[in-house]
């Protein structure tokens, strides 16, 4: 299984102030995860060289050694430690340097806690990323239903192990693109039928009279083209498992044999009068919402209760994020395999614009996305301007991921109030004024937009 390597990240928080340790200490362990703290650059650097620390958040202004100094230290040890600054005071110019020295991020204090944290996180994954991407054996042949990291996903193959191992029928639902074929091959490889066939069943792809003919066999004569007896699916795949991929696309008659097929395990080939035992396990997909087709009487009732003795529902990946920087990086090296190239990073900014996408066609599009930037990369990091158009659907994203700089010296607060401000705008216009929208887009709740507006003297705007 590829459930990330672990969840519980190692923070290292370098401050001067003991009660900001303690604040993000308590910040981080509701999170689940691990703080240590130095109070001065030569006790990071140390812990740093010790090991084991996924992401240090750092104070730009100490005592002694600044954070600047410890960012270029901690680069001489480590290139891709997720590096995040934190300052009080400062100004562009050092905010620039920062991200030049390998910065991950830069936030001015105070800091809003859930995005701190959700930042700490994302550069945790950034890193786990390269990692992945630089260390993955070849020939991994993981399915990519299995990349996982998020609870939902957790909860799904905690289901799969508790039923992998019975004949129950089981019914996978989801939007297309979620990988429910995959997910059905995988029950079966976990099952004690993994030697048994495998067979799948693409019930909208074929007009009723074929896919009936498909699924129970013909006899000779039966209808125009039946030359020869042909045994069925069903009975091909005896003492395995057939998969109905798009069940919810079946007419009424083939319904009701299906219906006939699961209760009495027997089926009757097209234009036979006898019947064939089958001795099968059932597993079916559907991107339908079932329940409401049997209340319109699409989809019949009996049917829908034997099929799905055990319902699974794939979310879709707009509600697992928590899984974009493994399939990310599954992908990356199944890319780097097929076409011979090694690229092992992805920067900060191509990787913001990804994690912003809303994703409506789920694993399936963010394969293709990726496909596309790998092949239009040049070297071994992958940048914005690969994602080509899709880059513009991020407000403020710059087409290299570069901080800009000014020619007048401005302060950082004024810079990232700027910032804000040039976002919100942007996302408000492309959201045709929608507030709902604009906050989905920014990754903000609606109640933090609307604090913002007020903020910024935007309240003017409808939506």
């Amino acid at each position: 299984m590829s459930e990330s390597r672990k969840s519980g990240y190692q923070i290292l928080v370098v401050d001067d102030d003991p009660e900001w340790h303690e604040i993000l200490a308590l910040l981080f362990s509701r999170k689940g995860w691990k703080t240590e703290t130095a109070l001065n650059g030569e006790r990071a650097l140390a812990r740093i060289a010790a090991g084991g620390i996924d992401v240090v958040v750092c104070d730009l202004s100490m005592p002694g050694m600044s954070g600047l100094e410890v960012l270029r230290r901690v680069r001489a040890m480590d290139a891709s430690l997720p590096f995040i600054m934190m300052t009080g005071v400062g100004t562009i110019e050092s905010a620039v340097e920062a991200v030049q020295l390998g910065a991950y991020s830069y936030l001015t204090k105070p800091v809003n806690n859930a995005e701190l944290a959700a930042l700490v996180q994302r550069a945790a994954e950034h890193a786990r990323l390269h990692s992945q991407l630089l260390d993955r054996p070849r020939e991994n042949k993981t399915p990519v239903s299995l990349i996982y990291n998020s609870p939902s996903m957790k909860q799904v193959l905690r289901t799969i192990g508790k039923v992998a191992g019975t004949r129950v029928p089981i019914l996978i639902t989801g939007e297309t693109g979620t990988g429910k074929s995959r997910l059905a091959e995988y029950i079966h490889r976990a099952s004690p039928l993994r030697d048994r066939p495998f067979l799948t069943i693409d019930c909208a792809a074929l007009p009723e009279s074929l896919l009936e003919s498909e699924l129970f066999g013909h006899v000779k004569g039966a209808f125009t083209g039946a030359v020869s007896t042909r045994r069925g699916l069903l009975e091909e795949a005896q003492g395995g498992t057939v998969f109905l991929d798009e069940i919810g696309e079946l007419s009424p008659s083939t319904q009701a044999k299906l219906l006939r097929a699961i209760q009495e395990h027997e089926i009757r080939p097209v234009g036979s009068n006898r019947s064939v035992s089958i001795d099968v396990r059932f597993i079916a997909a559907t991107h339908r919402n079932l329940e409401e087709d049997v209340k319109t009487g699409r989809f019949r009732e009996d049917l829908f209760y034997r099929l799905s003795v055990i319902p699974l529902y794939l979310p879709p990946l707009r509600e697992r994020r928590e899984d974009l920087a493994a399939l990310i990086g599954f992908f990356i090296s199944r890319f780097n395999e097929r076409y011979g190239r090694n690229v092992t990073q992805i920067s900060p900014a191509a990787m913001n614009i990804l994690y912003q996408q809303p994703w409506k066609g789920n694993i399936r599009e963010l394969e293709n996305v990726l496909e596309r930037a790998f092949l239009l990369t040049e070297g071994d990091r992958l940048m914005p301007e690969s994602l080509g158009t899709m880059n513009e659907l991020v407000p403020g994203a710059s087409s290299s991921g570069e901080v800009p700089v000014s020619d007048t010296p401005l302060s950082l607060s004024d810079a990232v109030r700027n910032a804000e401000i040039q976002a919100l705008q942007q996302a408000l216009s492309l959201c045709g004024g929608n507030k709902t929208q604009a906050a989905e887009l920014l990754g903000i709740g609606r109640r933090t937009l609307y604090d913002k507006l007020e903020q910024f003297g935007l309240m003017d705007r409808k939506g």
